[in-house]
């Protein structure tokens, strides 16, 4: 049985892996050519769009595949994708202009700027900071997403109630991809200046940057833009899926641009923070940005030997590679990847976007291009990563299968179907409601229509069946009070267990 789940990270944390050093080198920018166009369609991608900056300069710049399968709209480097989680970076460059103007400071306890702002622990509630929330370290872990995802609670609900959500590990101790922890800080970084996140981030990067057609919500695009429609894997087959309103928690992952105009966002990180000569963000700031803040585990790696470091720095992945300190992130939200890397030192810059999250394939298509430019081995990374993703699916493939032959057959629910409807709540995770509908039950969760036909399972275990077909199917296991009535239920998915009682 499928639980809850999301098929890219609007933030997962950033896999980074390195070669032995090698001198820079001239690319062969035809190979690379042919070789991500043959690596688009091994991995099935409709569209996507790649630039690379070297020196100031944009020496690629090219669009591949179509914009919607079954359409002919090809896909161009003005085609617009969400961006994801490479959203944290703006958000963490609009704190450090904040900075620099004197407005607040990267270790402002961030209930400065959000009195409300309170989290499980009080002593962590008073210590939390802005680097904190920016660099994963809250000790939250990556939980809490269905709460924005599912709900359709709005930026100050979901900031509420985040303060139910319990550690999993000690403050300041470990890397815990923390979505609301990023809203925290923009919604904080937006009350510094004055004005909302969104406004602070068009304000002070976008429109500087001369980036006009990006944006921060899907509810700026109009008909007939130049806009990628996101894909995903729906009953075997990569398909056209409906774009996603994440609005309530937009300075972590909803800026949607172009890889044209995001090439004007690396030129200005891998120039230092400066702009057709106008400094827009000082070094200082910047390399507070590109400091490790939390570490994150070495494991040997046979295809990457040579790690030496990892870590989070305020919205990018910090590593090393080919000897040089390489900044990067990947973005998820339904249907779209994207992929962004920065060599500082080399002045050298690649963003990837796709159109479909059913793949691995963007990260091949990176390092492909960073042994090009540094002189790395030009593996084919696309080989190698489709053999691991087929094999990796499989066996996920074979544990569904096994969870399906472990149902017990013949079992019936304990009460009779009404029994169980009724109104639930959680402090966490807000209303959810249990319904009779057309012979069965239903489940709904929170303002935003999430909904699931519920059908039984084994004793009093259904399966909810989600209207979003991106969140599949969950189990939710009923538990009864000493006189037999129902106290509540438990929805399961991969982050942790939503537990709802009854009202």
């Amino acid at each position: 049985m499928r639980t809850l789940r999301r098929a890219a990270a609007l933030l997962f944390p950033v896999a980074c892996f390195l070669f032995t050093g090698a001198a820079a080198q001239a690319p062969d920018l035809k190979a690379l050519d042919a070789y991500i166009e043959r690596a688009r369609q091994e991995w099935n991608i409709p569209g996507l769009s790649v630039g690379i900056v070297r020196n100031d300069s944009v020496v690629f710049l090219k669009g591949y595949g179509v914009r919607e399968l079954g359409k002919p709209e090809p896909v161009t480097p003005n085609t617009l994708f969400a961006i994801g989680s490479n959203s944290k970076s703006f958000t963490a460059a609009a704190v450090g202009m904040l900075v620099d103007d004197l407005k607040m400071r990267f270790d402002d306890r961030l209930t400065k700027w959000l009195p409300e702002f309170q989290l499980f622990d009080p002593y962590v509630t008073r210590e939390f900071t802005m680097r904190d929330a920016m660099s994963h370290r809250a000790g939250l872990g990556r939980r809490g997403d269905m709460l924005w995802l599912m709900s359709g609670y709005s930026r100050a609900e979901i900031i509420h109630r985040v303060r139910f959500l319990e550690p999993n590990a000690p403050f300041r101790t470990e890397m815990g991809y923390q979505n609301i922890m990023f809203l925290s800080a923009g919604e904080a970084a937006g009350r510094a200046a004055g004005m909302s996140w969104d406004d602070l981030v068009t304000s002070r990067i976008l429109r500087p940057l001369g980036m006009i057609r990006s944006n921060t919500s899907v509810a700026a695009f109009r008909p007939g833009d130049d806009v990628a429609q996101p894909h995903g894997m729906r009953d075997g087959a990569v398909k056209p899926i409906p774009w996603r309103n994440i609005d309530n928690i937009a300075p972590a992952g909803s800026i949607n641009s172009s890889a044209e105009e995001m090439t004007r966002y690396l030129r200005f990180i891998v120039a230092g923070g400066t702009w057709e000569g106008k400094i827009l963000l000082r070094p200082a700031q910047l390399a507070q940005i590109a400091t490790v803040h939390t570490s994150v585990p070495v494991t040997p790696d046979t295809l990457y030997p040579s790690i030496h470091f990892r870590g989070y720095g305020l919205g990018w992945g910090l590593n090393d590679y080919l000897g040089r300190k390489v900044q990067s992130h990947t973005g998820g939200i339904d249907g779209m990847l994207s992929y962004m890397w920065a060599v500082p030192e080399e002045r050298l810059g690649i963003i990837i976007l796709t159109n479909s999250n059913a793949h691995n394939g963007g990260g091949a298509i990176v390092y492909r291009i960073l042994d090009a430019f540094l002189g790395g081995p030009g593996r084919d990374y696309s080989a190698i990563g489709l053999k691991q993703y087929r094999e990796a699916m499989a066996r996920a493939d074979s544990a569904q299968k096994r969870q399906e032959a472990a149902r017990v057959a013949g079992t019936r629910p304990s009460l009779a179907l009404g029994d169980y409807a009724g109104a639930y709540t959680d402090s966490l995770w807000g209303e959810a409601r249990v319904v009779e509908e057309n012979g069965g039950l239903a489940l709904e969760y929170g303002v935003g229509g999430a909904k699931g036909r519920m059908e039984h399972w084994q004793y009093d275990t259904f399966r909810a069946t989600w209207n979003d077909p991106q969140f599949g199917s969950s189990p939710v296991t009923f538990r009864f009070g000493a006189d037999g009535k129902v106290t509540g239920f438990t929805i399961a998915n991969q982050q942790m267990p939503m537990v709802f009682r009854r009202k």
